[in-house]
């Protein structure tokens, strides 16, 4: 049940960054790292546009594996015109059942 919570608020969360994405030129990244089973990088690009990157669970074996996945959609968005404008991190749950998530906004450059 908790599980089933937890997802409910990270999908509201994603589609409120999803309509905000469409009324701009902006581009929201979030990484969720679940501590006990396979994350993802979900990148929303607006207009219903959005693709997912899976990664690996957060444990210190796989941090780098997930941090050079990360670096690459950075330097994706970049190339594309696109630069950092804010971020977010937050982790929800019990030392079992931990989920981190990380927000990422670009926006077009000026």
């Amino acid at each position: 049940m908790k599980m089933l919570k937890h997802t409910l608020i990270i999908f509201i969360c994603s589609l409120s960054f999803s309509i905000a994405a469409q009324e701009s030129d902006y581009v929201v990244v979030k990484i969720y790292e679940p501590i006990n089973k396979s994350g993802e990088i979900v990148i929303a690009y607006g207009n219903d546009k959005s693709e997912s990157i899976p990664i690996e669970k957060l444990n210190s074996d796989h941090h780098e594996h997930n941090s050079n996945k990360l670096v690459d959609v950075f330097n994706r968005l970049k190339e594309e015109g696109y630069e950092l404008k804010t971020s977010a991190s937050s982790a929800h749950g019990n030392p079992a059942s931990i989920l981190h998530v990380d927000t990422f906004v670009f926006g077009r450059k000026d």
